[in-house]
C-alpha cells in the first residue's frame, strides 16, 4: 500500500499518515524509522513520500510469516534556504530632480564647485518599536538642500562622499550587539536612497565614494569568514564589481557613482593639487590637520575619519617660491549623541545606546577650485537639523 504526501509540511504529513492508519502507531514507526538512521527530526525539511510495504518469508518451521515495512522519501530542511535575510543588493530607487528652469551660469573665471560630504555612518540597531539609525537624517537632509541650491546657482562640477558611508557593525571585528542583528539590508538600502538623492540633486555632476574603514569591513568579512565566495561576480560580467561588494550592493553603477576602494591607500584628486582620502589619522586636541600638512607639505588634503571639524594652513617654500598647503576635515554626517558604536559609548543592559555626546561636529565642505591647482574652502556648520550659508538658512524637512 502506498500513500502519497506530496508538498507537506512534516506535522501534516504525519497526521494524515496516522490517521490512514489508525491501526498502527504511525508516529511511532516513522520516529523510529529516523532515530535508526541518525535523522534528526528538527533538520527534516519535507515528506514528498510515505510507503508502506509488506513482505513475506518462510520461518524455520516453513510457516509463511508476513512483516509489515515503512518507508518515507524525505528532503533536508537546508534545501527550503536559510532562516535568516540574505543581503540583496539594493532595492532600486526612483527620484525625481528638482524642475530646473534653465541652466545655471557657471561661476565667472573658470572656477567650479565640489561638495564634500563626511561620515554619514549609515546603520541601524533594531529594536522592539522599529529601528534607531546611526546615520543623522536631518543633518543629511540639510546637506543635500545645500547640495541642490548650489547646483542650482552655478553648478556643482564633484560630490565626494569622503568614507565610513556605510557604518556595518555586524561584519566588524568588536564587540557585536543584539541589535546589529539583520540591520545590514536596511543600511544598504538607506546608503541607495542617499545617494540617488545626490544624484537627482546634482544630475551632471561627478559623484564618488571613497571607501573608509569601516566600508571596507564588508571585504575582509567575507575574506574571513567565506573565503570561497571572495571576488565572484555574475556569470559572464568578468568586468563587473563582485557581488558581496558594497559597489554592486549599492547599485553604484545604476547611479553612475564611482567607488575608489583599497583604504588607506585611495584617493580622488579634486584638482591637481587637493586631494581627497578617507584618512586613517586620530590625533588629539584639534591636532589632526596639523598632522597632514606636516606628512604631506606639498599637497593639500581633505579628509574625513575623526567626526571633528579641523582646517590648517601650513606655509612653506622650495626654490622655486611660496607652497601653501591646507588639510581639512569638513565634520560628519552621522549621530553625535552615542548613537554611533565608538570606544567612548556604551549600551545599557537593555541594549539600548547611552547618551553621550561625542566631541564631534556635524557638517560638510564646499570646495571652489580652478583645475590647476588654485581652491577655496568653505566649512559649513550644521547643528540640530539647520544651517546658515551665504546668507540662507537651511533646515531639515524631514
Amino acid at each position: 500500500m502506498c500513500l502519497p504526501v506530496d508538498e507537506l509540511n512534516i506535522g501534516d504529513a504525519l497526521k494524515n499518515f496516522r490517521a490512514e492508519n489508525a491501526n498502527k502507531d504511525a508516529l511511532g514507526v516513522i520516529k523510529d524509522l529516523l532515530d535508526r538512521n541518525n535523522i534528526d527530526l528538527d533538520e527534516v525539511g519535507k515528506i514528498s513520500r510515505v510507503s508502506l510495504y509488506q513482505t513475506a518469508a518462510k520461518d524455520a518451521d516453513g510457516e509463511i510469516q508476513t512483516k509489515d515495512l515503512v518507508g518515507i522519501q524525505i528532503s533536508p530542511k537546508w534545501e527550503q534556504g536559510p532562516e535568516w535575510p540574505v543581503v540583496q543588493p539594493a532595492q532600486p530607487v526612483v527620484i525625481k530632480s528638482p524642475a530646473k528652469p534653465k541652466k545655471a551660469p557657471a561661476l565667472i573665471g573658470g572656477w567650479k564647485q565640489a561638495v564634500i560630504l563626511p561620515d554619514p555612518q549609515i546603520g541601524f540597531r533594531q529594536f522592539d518599536e522599529g529601528l534607531d539609525p546611526f546615520h543623522d537624517d536631518a543633518a543629511m537632509d540639510v546637506a543635500l538642500q545645500v547640495l541642490s541650491a548650489l547646483e542650482h546657482e552655478n553648478g556643482v562640477e564633484q560630490v565626494v562622499n569622503l568614507g565610513d558611508f556605510l557604518d556595518l557593525p555586524a561584519q566588524g571585528k568588536y564587540e557585536q550587539e543584539a541589535a546589529f542583528a539583520f540591520t545590514t539590508q536596511n543600511a544598504i538600502d538607506r546608503g541607495h536612497l542617499f545617494l540617488g538623492q545626490q544624484r537627482a540633486a546634482a544630475p551632471d555632476a561627478k559623484i564618488v565614494v571613497l571607501e573608509g574603514n569601516h566600508d571596507r569591513r564588508m571585504q575582509r568579512f567575507v575574506q574571513a569568514n567565506a573565503l570561497s565566495a571572495f571576488a565572484l561576480r555574475r556569470a559572464n560580467v568578468p568586468d563587473s564589481w563582485p557581488v558581496m561588494s558594497l559597489p554592486y550592493l549599492l547599485r553604484l553603477d545604476e547611479l553612475d557613482v564611482e567607488y575608489i576602494d583599497a583604504y588607506p591607500a585611495g584617493m580622488w584628486w579634486i584638482n591637481d593639487s587637493l586631494r581627497a582620502i578617507h584618512g586613517d589619522k586620530v590625533k588629539s586636541n584639534g591636532s589632526t590637520a596639523a598632522s597632514y600638512t606636516n606628512e604631506m607639505p606639498h599637497i593639500s588634503t581633505v579628509f574625513g575619519h575623526i567626526h571633528r571639524q579641523e582646517i590648517q594652513s601650513k606655509t612653506t617654500f622650495d626654490r622655486a617660491g611660496k607652497i601653501k598647503v591646507m588639510a581639512i576635515s569638513p565634520g560628519c554626517l552621522c549621530r553625535v549623541d552615542g548613537a554611533v558604536p565608538s570606544v567612548k559609548g556604551s549600551v545599557g543592559i537593555d541594549g539600548r545606546p547611552v547618551t553621550y555626546y561625542e566631541n564631534w561636529q556635524q557638517g560638510m565642505a564646499v570646495i571652489t577650485y580652478k583645475p590647476e591647482g588654485s581652491f577655496h574652502v568653505d566649512l559649513v556648520h550644521i547643528d540640530d537639523g539647520k544651517t546658515l550659508y551665504r546668507g540662507q538658512e537651511f533646515s531639515a524637512s524631514l
